[in-house]
């Protein structure tokens, strides 16, 4: 019997779509669980998103101040300005703060807003204050501990030499160690050199006599220049004789490239690249020697009067003390008949008074706008904190300026002057020892802080 092929083909072709469906169910295509239509392969469902996290807000900058060096108790000799400093991170602002009552109460400083502080001149009165620095941030402020200032009265002695011939002694100069103390001895026409410790000194250049030595300077090599009469001597580190470098016996004026020559040249200052500047007293003149030996005028026109000005435009009395400051940028002199204190800055030659009315002498402490006055001065120096200390002769005084400009009488325990018998040479060591040559005494005085 035949079975027609058209019913048995309509019978199998819809078993085998659906034995093939129930294949591609079970092996994950085709229709399965995502719906769609049977027979079609469907797009897997997208996996979930990770849940989010959360992200810690970042941490707020500290801007609150810290004090990390704190203002230290100071001890500083009457007349002399004591300066204060403070470290601190995060800071913002400064104020400098003084009690007289032992921090019961405090006091804004005037003008005192960065993180060091120099006081004025100090005087026995002031011994005992108290500073402190208020310190401000962003975010709050902090306040120092309090220093504590001493101030303590000058003790002067004899400085006990041996081996020293005393005649006369003119300006002064101590080696970097203030272990040496070199003196022209104008009188004898000699160099000593003087063990500060034990006194004990020495010609430098035995038997072998200058006319008048007159200033000093002393070269970081040791090297030591001399000014002597009318010319300036060099003697070389460790030799015992000296030679002429610039000028000659006879007195002149005259610059490079003539023959150097000069007249009566008293106080020598020389700087860190070796230039000698020389107060050429008779010429009425500031002039400047190169390394070289290259001679130049600085500043003065020879005319004697007191006239502030740049170069040769300006004018000097008797330019005797000189000194020249810390980093070399400032000359100060003793302009002797003009009753004040002159500066001159190097770089441009400008001269300029720092101190005293230039007319009317006297020992007057106090400021330019006191004013303060002064009389003869002769010598002249500079510590290491640019206190310029310098001496009166016919008053028989020394005083100290500080960096501001206020002028001060060194003085005893009782506040009454240190008395010299007509002071010329002063020189300043590093621990803050002065020493003063009484030319007409013929002693050399140490001056040190009270116990």
């Amino acid at each position: 019997m035949n079975t027609p092929r058209p019913v048995f083909r309509a019978w199998r072709t819809p078993a085998a779509l659906l034995m093939m469906n129930l294949a591609l169910v079970a092996c994950g295509g085709g229709g399965g669980g995502g719906g769609g239509f049977p027979g079609f392969a469907v797009a897997p469902a997208p996996a979930p998103a990770p849940a989010a996290q959360d992200t810690p807000p970042p941490t707020p900058e500290d801007t609150t101040p810290a004090i990390t060096t704190q203002p230290s108790d100071t001890t500083v000799g009457q007349g002399v300005a004591a300066t204060l400093k403070v470290q601190a991170t995060r800071a913002t602002a400064y104020q400098w703060q003084r009690s007289a009552d032992g921090g019961a109460s405090w006091t804004d400083v005037s003008g005192a807003t960065s993180d060091s502080f120099t006081t004025p001149a100090n005087q026995l009165a002031d011994s005992g204050q108290q500073l402190r620095v208020h310190v401000t941030g962003a975010s709050g402020s902090v306040t120092s501990h309090a220093a504590t200032l001493t101030v303590k009265p000058w003790v002067a002695t004899v400085l006990a030499t041996t081996g020293v011939t005393y005649n006369h002694p003119y300006q002064l100069v101590l080696d970097a160690s203030g272990a040496n103390l070199y003196v022209a001895m104008g009188g004898n026409g000699s160099v000593y050199r003087i063990d500060t410790a034990s006194g004990s000194g020495a010609e430098v250049t035995p038997g072998s006599t200058m006319n008048t030595p007159y200033g000093l300077a002393l070269a970081a090599d040791g090297t030591l220049y001399v000014s002597d009469q009318h010319r300036i001597n060099k003697i070389a580190p460790n030799a015992t004789t000296y030679s002429t470098w610039v000028g000659d016996t006879s007195r002149g004026y005259a610059d490079s490239p003539a023959t150097p020559m000069f007249d009566n040249p008293a106080s020598i200052a020389l700087d860190g690249a070796g230039n000698l500047f020389v107060a050429d007293l008779g010429n009425k003149r500031v002039r400047k020697v190169a390394a070289d030996g290259t001679t130049s005028t600085l500043a003065g026109d020879g005319t004697q009067a007191n006239l502030d000005g740049v170069g040769t435009a300006a004018q000097f009395a008797r330019p005797q003390g000189l000194a020249i400051s810390r980093d070399g940028r400032t000359l100060y002199d003793t302009d002797t008949d003009s009753l004040c204190l002159r500066k001159i800055d190097v770089a441009s030659a400008t001269v300029s008074t720092l101190l005293g009315d230039c007319a009317n002498g006297g020992v007057v402490d106090g400021t330019a706008a006191t004013p303060a006055k002064l009389g003869f001065s002769y010598g002249v120096t500079v510590d290491a904190h640019d206190n310029v200390f310098l001496t009166h002769a016919w008053d028989g005084v020394a005083r100290v300026v500080t960096p501001a400009g206020e002028i001060s009488t060194l003085r005893d325990s009782t506040g009454a002057a240190i008395a010299f018998n007509f002071p010329i040479g002063v020189a300043v060591a590093s621990d803050g020892s002065v020493y003063v040559g009484a030319s007409n005494g013929n002693q050399i005085f140490k001056l040190t802080l009270a116990p």
